[in-house]
């Protein structure tokens, strides 16, 4: 076996077909291949340039992908990926990666994946050093959902005292709700949507904040969402997200203005202009597209959803549950 070194490099060559389109995940007469294809197609690539000079009973897996999609795959045309190894940390391997189709560059970044002794990584859950993600709060929101501003004037608190941290992902929530055929409350007997506005303004009350419907409910959130997306690459989610939750439930602002939200951005220390473009941006609609197949495969059904340690909780009213849980009060199962 020859140690694995700066240099190696691979190439693997596809002809996605229509399964792999970002039409059949579910984005309808969106007939390009998808953004999950074509990563996992970089992550063969980068296995397939170590994968010789692995110690017995070794495997590779992925830890990191730092990725910029630059244009569109189209099926049933050639793809070709092609990984360098550009660092070697001990069991962390760094491959630079580029995925082309014809002269176009479709995608091209930066990879990482780490040596795994087989025998200890079945045994244990993980058997790579802990992830920086692990542990998290994924806080899946749409700024449809007046829940989602009452849960994100909460959840940070909640995770500082379960020691966690908070991953603030926007989704587009109607669009889940189509895909899943979701719950609609608005849509609902009259007795229920009376009681769910009922309960909405208890809630307010009760968290002392102001929650009235836009006159013109239900405003596009597709900028708001991309913008926080942006803020979130920032490290600014939480000041924005909230202030975008208050000038939209609160203020009664239209959150689809450009103006308003490049307002709100600079209010909390985003650069305006940079705000405005990310409201406009495909990477950032991307990410949101993302952050919504990504719940629906983890069984995401509405928002406020939190997922921690492989457990779910959805709805404002189900944080207290989950901090029960975290601090070991509680200790859940899986449903049969």
């Amino acid at each position: 076996m020859t140690e694995i070194r700066i240099g190696l490099e691979a190439e693997h060559r596809v002809v996605p077909g229509k399964a792999a389109t970002a039409e059949a995940i579910g984005n309808d007469g969106v007939n390009v291949v998808s953004t999950p294809y074509v990563i996992s197609l970089l992550e063969e690539t980068s296995h397939r340039a170590i994968r010789d000079y692995f110690p017995p009973g070794h495997a590779s897996v992925g830890t990191k992908v730092e990725i910029r999609h630059l244009a569109p795959a189209f099926p049933d045309t050639e793809l070709v990926g092609r990984s360098k190894v550009v660092k070697v940390e001990g069991r962390k391997i760094g491959f630079e990666v580029t995925a082309m189709q014809g002269e176009s560059v479709i995608m091209e970044g930066y990879h990482e994946r780490a040596l795994v002794n087989l025998e200890k990584f079945h045994l244990s859950k993980p058997a790579l050093e802990p992830s920086p993600a692990l542990g998290t709060i994924d806080f899946y929101f749409d700024y449809h959902s007046p829940w989602c501003y009452l849960a994100a004037l909460r959840i940070e608190a909640v995770a500082a005292r379960c020691g966690r941290s908070v991953v603030w992902k926007p989704l587009h929530l109607a669009n889940l709700i189509e895909q899943i055929d979701g719950r609609r409350p608005l849509d609902a007997n009259p007795a229920f949507v009376r009681w769910f506005k009922q309960d909405m303004q208890d809630w307010a009350n009760l968290m002392g904040v102001r929650i009235a419907y836009h006159p013109n409910f239900p405003l596009r959130p597709s900028r708001a969402l991309r913008a926080s997306a942006y803020a979130q690459q920032q490290g600014c989610a939480p000041e924005f997200v909230k202030a975008v939750m208050k000038a939209y439930w609160s203020d009664n602002l239209d959150i689809s203005d450009l103006q308003v939200l490049g307002q709100i951005g600079n209010e909390v220390g985003l650069e305006s202009s940079k705000v405005v473009e990310a409201a406009g941006s495909e990477m950032f609609k991307r990410v949101i597209e993302t952050n919504t197949q990504e719940a629906i495969a983890r069984s995401v059904f509405g928002a406020p959803t939190f997922i921690v340690d492989d457990q779910l909780f959805w709805g404002n009213d189900r944080i207290d549950v989950m901090e029960m849980f975290l601090s070991g009060k509680i200790v859940r199962r899986a449903v049969v």
